[in-house]
């Protein structure tokens, strides 16, 4: 009689080569994603392919080869803004003030020891954080057009609004005083089209999401000083933009964003 055959024992350890080649794939499945936050296009092309040559490349012997992707490249510089992999912080309203202030310091408006004749003023209220603007200083008289010189300074606030996902509320104001012409039938219209430009360049312009903008004309009904003095109506045409303490839900939010 012949030897009798020896059960050949299962291989316990056979769900390991699967498992690495998975972790293999999630690991370059994430520096691909990581890669795409990036707009630096020369090391973009550099991780595409070496993630082309571990997977389509090869022993043609069959032998596993070894995924090696380098990432000191990477490394040294951090990716830059992109409003689809943007980063957004959480803020105060104290934090976003002290960034406008800043900011718009630097542009040589003084907001710390500011006063009713500044041209841009910034404060705190029961909705948020309030930024005016004298619709003077932004707009030519009787124009719903932001003068393009001025279109800097908006970027600023726009800087500061992209920080967060608040609702941003942009209300125009005007005096009590009948506007002239034909081109208006009223002062409502006057400033609806200007806090209506002022949401386009927001969204065109700098990429706010159109769907935090909520621009709405206030007419003549909303006034802080008096329209008795030519500097009070000085100061009751304005705009105001609002960053609300509300915020925009992220899933509608990545739908309105405009690439900058």
């Amino acid at each position: 009689m012949g030897k009798p055959k020896h059960e050949e024992h299962e291989n316990h350890e056979r769900w390991i080569i699967p498992y690495a080649d998975m972790v293999t794939l999630l690991f370059a499945f994430f520096v691909v994603l990581y890669s795409m936050s990036l707009s630096d296009k020369k090391k973009m092309e550099a991780v595409a392919e070496s993630v082309s040559q571990a997977f389509l490349g090869g022993d043609k012997g069959g032998s596993t080869q070894k995924v090696k992707i380098s990432l000191d490249n990477l490394a040294q510089s951090p990716p830059q803004t992109s409003p689809r992999f943007m980063v957004r912080r959480v803020v105060t309203n104290e934090e976003l003030i002290d960034e406008l202030r800043k900011s718009l310091q630097q542009e040589g408006f003084d907001l710390v020891h500011q006063d009713k004749l500044q041209p841009i003023q910034i404060k705190i209220d029961s909705r948020g954080v309030a930024i005016s603007i004298s619709a003077g200083f932004i707009f030519e008289e009787g124009s719903t057009e932001i003068r393009p010189e001025l279109l800097p300074v908006i970027g600023i606030i726009s800087d500061v609004l992209g920080t967060n996902t608040r609702l941003i509320q942009i209300e125009g104001h005007t005096d009590n005083r009948p506007v002239v012409g034909n081109v208006f039938y009223s002062n409502w219209e006057l400033s609806a089209l200007r806090a209506t430009a002022t949401a386009r360049t927001l969204n065109q312009s700098f990429g706010i999401a159109a769907s935090r903008l909520m621009p709405t004309g206030m007419s003549q009904y909303r006034p802080v000083a008096d329209n008795e003095t030519e500097s009070g109506r000085a100061q009751n045409r304005r705009v105001e933009i609002i960053m609300l303490n509300a915020s925009e839900p992220e899933d509608r939010l990545e739908d309105n964003l405009v690439p900058r």
